[in-house]
């Protein structure tokens, strides 16, 4: 008889692949698991999602603005529509557990799981926590984080566990450099830089790199991935350097061509990068939770602020030469954040949901 769990998680790549390596896990441990993935039908997670075969069901998108505007009036309806499809799943699949890492993708479906009396797991990957999962937490019944906190982080009476962040993979995992840069046609006796703006972009940091890499592909090659639907009116055509809008598997393969990385500051990709030993430069979304997650780990990385309008394109591309001219700057950053981040393939939380399901 197989068992269902409901891993909820959409919109970004961010909440997606910790709950890809817990779900990976869990199947490792009880053949008899049945994961079943609830997402957006628009985001990236549907095809991060698809090569595991999980049974994928879409909800619709019910958020709350961050500033005024029709989605205000809309919010309410978006939300009743997206309770009652989450409220059909239940209804489907029975889950004997929901495990969510925030977005509100979550949002109706712990709500309608806890109506059932479906036991609800929640995990905060960012420092600052979500609005979401703030809305979620006291549904919960268990409350995991990616960082530990002195106080109670979601109020009075709801307590949380700070755990490793869950990934998909490790530096045991990756292929060798030789034959990951075989596998991007590149020459493994330059340096390579990898610039990942996450599963939905980054048009800000595309449009720095666009302008650094003439001068930066005279001493190093570029993987470049720039996100769903951002992959086009590029004029980089040199050689050296590789383009694509979105990686699956080839993820992990990247990680192990690069010498230094270039990355937003969302948790599932510091979390990646932190299980891959990975020296990476962050250049965190302004006026976003992913400022105070760089904060939070500035002395195991390097911080890139995005402000003004040239400064600090320029002062990037003087920070990835720095750092690429330095051996023993780079194997350090990358060993303090594999120390600094904990992270496993997923066994913390497993282990919380096969408790909740007995």
């Amino acid at each position: 008889m197989t068992r269902g769990v409901l891993f909820a998680g959409g919109g970004t790549g961010g909440p997606v692949t910790p709950l890809l390596a817990v779900a990976s896990q869990m199947l490792q441990t009880d053949a008899t698991i049945h994961p079943v993935w609830a997402g957006t039908d628009t985001g990236p997670e549907r095809e991060l999602v698809e090569p595991y075969g999980f049974p994928y069901f879409a909800i619709p998108i019910a958020k709350l603005p961050r500033y005024l505007s029709m989605q205000l009036i809309t919010a309410p309806f978006d939300y009743l529509r997206a309770r009652r499809t989450a409220r059909d799943i239940m209804k489907t699949i029975r889950p004997r557990v929901v495990i969510s890492a925030g977005g509100f993708t979550a949002v109706p479906v712990v709500h309608a799981a806890n109506a059932f009396g479906i036991p609800c797991i929640s995990h905060q990957l960012d420092c600052v926590p979500g609005l979401s999962n703030r809305l979620i937490a006291r549904q919960s019944r268990f409350v995991t984080t990616s960082f530990e906190y002195s106080d109670r982080p979601f109020g009075r009476g709801v307590e949380s566990h700070a755990i490793p962040t869950p990934t998909r993979f490790g530096r045991s995992d990756l292929p060798t450099r030789e034959e990951a840069c075989a596998f991007f046609h590149l020459n493994p006796a330059r340096p390579v830089l990898f610039v990942t703006g996450g599963g939905t972009g980054a048009i800000a940091l595309n449009r720095a790199i666009e302008a650094l890499a003439e001068d930066l592909l005279t001493d190093m090659q570029i993987i470049h991935l720039t996100g769903k639907g951002k992959n086009s009116h590029f004029s980089v055509q040199q050689d050296g350097y590789v383009r694509s809008d979105f990686f699956t598997s080839e993820m992990m393969t990247a990680y192990a061509a690069a010498d230094l990385v270039v990355s937003r500051a969302g948790i599932g990709a510091i979390a990646e990068l932190a299980a891959c030993a990975k020296p990476v430069i962050l250049v965190p979304l302004p006026d976003s939770p992913q400022e105070a997650n760089a904060r939070a780990l500035e002395d195991a990385v390097r911080v890139i602020e995005q402000e003004g309008k040239r400064a600090w394109i320029d002062f990037l591309g003087f920070t990835i030469r720095d750092l690429m001219a330095n051996d023993d700057d780079r194997r350090q950053l990358g060993e303090s954040l594999y120390d600094a981040f904990p992270t496993d393939r997923g066994e913390t939380l497993a282990d919380i949901a096969f408790r909740l399901m007995k």
